[in-house]
């Protein structure tokens, strides 16, 4: 257990804050750290962000991050192209997009189909979500890629400025669905559904905040 102490990384965690503010910068001091509305990292204006919301804690040499506070969760910047399972959520500019599958046309009493927009073979779709929890737009996404982008893309966002004109790629390659940022200015964001181990550099979004983890030997 000493060893493994010893060879823990320095961590800092910087908070980008939403309204452009002066960024806080928070040294990680014991074995663990909670950010929240209450917290080692407080963030009392955010109502979005649940009183304990996401905890800092070390594996062995590795830090980690786990999401504690549910509700509207803990998102974690893409560096890389990620799975995204079905109920998996994304964060783009100011959209939630929930992924969800797209059952195949059934039939009704004695077998008479039910009239409807056929659902021309997609899998999967992403539902925007609204606040409040309502549910907005649907998108079917059709196999291979489909791009996300504010004004160009098979899924558009023309009024969210934080939402760069070439986005994201969203690919399905048959019953797995994959996420690849762009180059974004602002990112593409999946939510944790799991401990994960974190790395210098990357970048979380809780509430309307935004950590970035710096770590040093």
């Amino acid at each position: 257990m000493a060893a493994a102490s010893a060879s823990r990384p320095r961590v800092s965690v910087r908070v980008v804050r939403a309204d452009g503010g002066p960024e806080a910068v928070v040294a990680m001091q014991k074995d663990s750290l909670v950010c929240g509305r209450q917290g080692d990292i407080s963030l009392p204006d955010d109502p979005f962000v649940a009183p304990a919301q996401a905890r800092f804690f070390f594996s062995g040499a590795r830090l980690a991050l786990e999401d504690v506070g549910g509700g509207n969760g803990v998102f974690l910047r893409l560096r890389q192209e990620r799975e995204l399972p079905v109920g998996g959520e994304l964060r783009v500019g100011r959209q939630r997009l929930v992924l969800e599958p797209i059952p195949a046309q059934s039939a009704g009493p004695g077998g008479v189909a039910i009239w409807g927009s056929p659902d021309a073979g997609y899998r999967f779709r992403l539902i925007q979500m609204l606040e409040g929890g309502l549910r907005g737009a649907a998108f079917p996404l059709r196999d291979g890629e489909n791009l996300l982008g504010r004004e160009t893309g098979d899924l558009t966002f023309p009024t969210d400025g934080y939402v760069s004109g070439r986005h994201a790629s969203l690919t399905v390659r048959g019953e797995r669905f994959v996420v690849q940022d762009l180059g974004s200015s602002n990112g593409t964001f999946i939510r944790l559904v799991a401990p994960v181990f974190v790395d210098n550099g990357d970048q979380f979004l809780i509430g309307r905040q935004l950590l970035r983890i710096e770590l040093q030997p």
